[in-house]
């Protein structure tokens, strides 16, 4: 027997890294170290067969000053094309019942055209909202109730809304596309004044959930390696229903 077993030692799953300084400075280098990583491991995703719609890709990272100033949060909100104004309400409302306002809404640069035909076609609106100051103690609990609520008002009002990301520290770019296309799709990303000094990376590994905008990562705070064994663990499932067939 060889002492590699491909069936035994499968170790399919998404491609994820994380880049930082381990001084603390932010830079433009940290950005494009981990857009060029993220690259790297885009053969750890699939494409559809319009050749451009991948798995989902993404970075998070500290919220650029171009974004929102020093001790302002941001919401990176997915709404629905159709209701624009109804979803920034939901986001609007539950952040108030968290006593943090909504200094302003950005709607979030994009190039549809680095999106295959798929992704497009369920593209969501992207906006961010800008948070003030927070009066909480703690900004991040904050940020958090309010995201809970905002989605759980939108859902009650029946609305499409997905929050990539709503905190005073991070935020998450994330898009249907394959690695290598997500700085083209936001511009944010391919702008040198964008800079960092981490950056989590995610190039997702669809198996067991169809590709959706929502299900790209990375998440709000962490990106999640999972699925691991996939194809052993289909084999062995095939293998157990056999004897039903």
């Amino acid at each position: 027997m060889p002492l590699y077993d491909a069936r035994s030692s499968e170790r399919d799953a998404c491609g994820i890294g994380f880049v930082a300084d381990s001084s603390g400075r932010a830079s433009r280098p940290v950005v494009e170290a981990a857009l060029d990583a993220l690259c790297r491991v885009k053969h750890r995703g699939a494409v559809a067969a319009d050749e451009r719609t991948g798995d989902g890709a993404g970075l998070l990272l500290p919220i650029p000053p171009d974004v929102a100033p020093a001790g302002r949060g941001v919401a990176m909100a997915f709404l629905d094309p159709a209701a624009v104004a109804a979803g920034r309400a939901a986001i609007e409302d539950g952040c108030a019942a968290e006593g943090l306002a909504v200094e302003g809404w950005r709607e979030v640069p994009v190039d549809p055209a680095a999106l295959g035909e798929q992704a497009r076609a369920t593209a969501p609106a992207i906006w961010q909202a800008v948070l003030g100051p927070a009066r909480a103690r703690d900004p991040e609990r904050a940020a958090y109730r309010a995201r809970r609520r905002a989605q759980r008002l939108a859902s009650e009002r029946g609305l499409t809304l997905s929050i990539a990301s709503c905190s005073f520290r991070t935020v998450t770019y994330k898009a249907l596309c394959a690695a290598d296309q997500l700085a083209h799709f936001y511009p944010d990303l391919d702008d040198p004044a964008c800079e960092a000094w981490f950056a989590l990376f995610h190039q997702r590994y669809s198996t067991n959930t169809a590709p959706a905008w929502e299900r790209a990562q990375p998440f709000r705070l962490l990106a999640h390696n999972g699925e691991i064994n996939t194809i052993r663990g289909n084999l062995a499932a095939m293998q157990a229903r056999a004897a039903a067939a």
